[in-house]
């Protein structure tokens, strides 16, 4: 053994019970969303076009009706007598959601270019948005799993800036920002929902009790689609 092994700190991480509440969180956030997407799907060709039709203001109603429940009426029911039926009701929202934001991906169709095109291009957003949210959270959850922080200006951020960040991504969805100062406010948001993400992470890992396994869930769940919302949105905005 080296002389710099020999004095090389032990890397350890969570105890046995907790990695137990780990994998339970786990199965829950998987499932969660597995259903969200499920339902996003199914939102992109029937609710959706259904709101849209009604002009913006329908989808903005569509979106910002099915975030209060999902971040709302739903983390009430989660934190109080009700946690599996408000889980659900929050990723099945969440999932309603993200069928404005998929239709938008797969219908724009630049200039000279053609609706097959169009739509496979906006596969390829959705595909590569969702592989950046995971390894962000994967590399996330690595950190926190090890280092244990206290976090403490995110979390003054998220009391103050939490609702306001909501409607602010809503209504730069429906009524975009162009030109560079749109695209700021596309990456702000990914910045912002990241930081969220990390803040989530750390609280699961290291302060929830184990048998607050459907909580965390949700809290994980939550800040994972919000940033694949807005990486979604920012690599939306950098093709227009």
């Amino acid at each position: 053994m080296s002389v710099i092994a020999g004095f090389a700190p032990p890397i350890s991480g969570p105890s046995e019970s907790r990695l137990a509440f780990m994998r339970k969180v786990g199965v829950f956030t998987f499932v969660g969303l597995a259903v969200a997407a499920l339902i996003a799907v199914v939102s992109t060709f029937t609710v959706a076009p259904a709101l849209y039709s009604m002009g913006r203001w329908g989808g903005f109603v569509g979106i910002m009706g099915s975030f209060a429940i999902s971040h709302y009426v739903a983390r009430k029911m989660v934190y109080g007598g009700a946690k599996i039926p408000g889980f659900v009701l929050a990723v099945a929202f969440e999932g309603v959601s993200f069928g404005f934001l998929l239709l938008s991906t797969i219908s724009y169709v630049p200039i000279g270019g053609t609706a097959e095109a169009a739509f496979a291009a906006g596969l390829g957003i959705i595909a590569k948005a969702m592989a950046i949210t995971a390894s962000s959270g994967l590399g996330m959850l690595i950190y926190v799993w090890f280092n244990k922080s206290e976090l403490s200006i995110v979390k003054a951020g998220l009391s103050i800036l939490g609702m306001p960040m909501i409607v602010l991504m809503v209504l730069s969805f429906v009524f975009p920002v162009g030109g560079v100062f749109g695209l700021i406010i596309c990456g702000v948001f990914v910045v912002a929902s990241g930081a969220a993400l990390l803040y989530r992470l750390n609280s699961v890992v290291h302060e929830y009790s184990e048998d607050q396994h459907i909580e965390a869930a949700y809290e994980i769940s939550m800040a994972l689609l919000v940033l694949l919302w807005n990486v979604i949105s920012l690599l939306n905005r950098l093709r227009r």
